[in-house]
């Protein structure tokens, strides 16, 4: 018997007992006894991860590589070792230096001391351990997943997990101590797959955009007896497409079905760097509840626009602001313009919201760092 207290999990979301578990990598494959929604803990497949690695950045002297610096980097980094110096120097054009991730202590000490004698400067860090890794479930299960490495955020992963016709979200981060773990409805798990195909992913490889900071992907995918991995930099909708669409498929599902409030605030701090449109989501509560979250730059105001455009204007709105981290000035005129609605409108909001809608010249009497205020002030206005 091998039945060591430390391996016994208990439901991350009511700390139900899970009952006949098997346990396969620190992952459970069994229900929860006490409560249904943790029916999903079965299919938990990135886990905290115990891989550690090494961060290298190689920096150029000055802004551009020179041909020089080329060379050098041809001769250093083997990936390059058979393409001309200058066609070398165009792919770094623009940018300040190269970044290497997940790299052995070998490896790194190894590059650091070859970049060292070329006179480059080196920066080197130690990842964080306690990592998401995607871990495959047992077959025949299929698999969609992707590990979400920011430059200045958390790291995380997203992956689905489809066995016949029930079908499992999970969601993990450096700082959930547990994945969340959530039934994918049949008709949204349909939907999902069948936009999932239209990319053909099997037949996908590594992205050949790179850049420095954004964020870096590796996706991990099997369907039938058919698996695929590969690496993409900060896809978008013109460079990458495939790639962006991928995990843009992967996002919406969990942003639509993540509950836990670890989960919601990790996927809302990837938002920016994927690409994935105006930061805002719509809750069908009473009032409605409008959320912006993150940064809005001048780049949002069309986009800002077309939804305050589109939003009945006699429907009473929560504006909810508390996860917002600021916006360029430009976009103050339209704040002030959608304030003046006739359905009314209040704003729950953090101290950076609240600043800046009142420089907007919002009047502070409709701002409210208090929900159940804001609500009761919303109610109280007449229609």
């Amino acid at each position: 018997m091998n039945d060591e207290p430390e391996e016994r999990q208990t439901c991350p979301r009511c700390g139900g007992s899970f009952g006949g578990a098997a346990i396969e990598r620190g992952i459970v494959f069994t229900a929860c006894l006490r409560c249904d929604q943790a029916m999903a803990a079965a299919c938990c497949a990135p886990i905290p991860g115990t891989a550690s690695g090494w961060r290298v950045q190689i920096l150029w002297r000055g802004p551009e590589l020179t041909l020089k610096e080329a060379a050098s980097l041809r001769q250093i980094l083997p990936v390059h070792a058979k393409e001309s110096i200058q066609g070398v120097r165009d792919q770094y054009r623009g940018l300040p230096g190269w970044t290497g991730r997940r790299l052995s202590h070998p490896e790194m000490l190894e590059l650091r001391a070859a970049a060292e004698a070329c006179g480059f400067k080196v920066i080197v860090e130690e990842e964080d351990k306690h990592v998401p890794r995607l871990h495959l479930p047992p077959r025949p299960a299929t698999f969609h997943g992707v590990e979400l490495s920011p430059s200045f955020f958390e790291k995380g992963a997203l992956a689905t997990i489809f066995r016949e016709a029930h079908g499992t979200l999970v969601i993990a981060s450096e700082s959930l101590p547990l994945p969340e773990c959530v039934p994918i409805p049949q008709e949204r798990g349909r939907q999902f797959l069948d936009e999932v195909a239209s990319l053909a992913p099997l037949e996908m490889t590594d992205s050949d955009v790179i850049g420095m900071d954004g964020i870096s992907l590796y996706f991990r995918l099997r369907h039938s007896s058919e698996e695929r991995g590969f690496v993409a930099w900060s896809p978008d909708a013109h460079r990458a497409p495939r790639h962006h669409a991928l995990v843009l498929a992967l996002f919406r599902l969990a942003t639509e079905l993540a509950r836990e409030a670890g989960s919601i605030t990790f996927l809302e701090g990837i938002h920016g760097y994927l690409d994935a449109g105006l930061p805002v989501k719509v809750f069908e509560e009473t009032p409605r509840r409008v959320r912006l979250f993150g940064r809005l730059s001048s780049l949002s105001s069309e986009a800002l626009d077309s939804f305050f455009a589109a939003t009945p204007p006699e429907t009473p709105l929560l504006m909810d602001l508390t996860g917002f981290e600021g916006m360029g000035t430009l976009l103050y005129p339209r704040f002030a313009r959608f304030h003046q609605r006739p359905g009314g409108t209040v704003w729950w909001v953090n101290r950076i919201a609240a600043r800046q809608l009142k420089e907007a010249g919002i009047p502070e009497a409709s701002l409210y760092t208090d929900l159940e205020l804001a609500r009761a002030a919303l109610a109280a206005r007449p229609t």
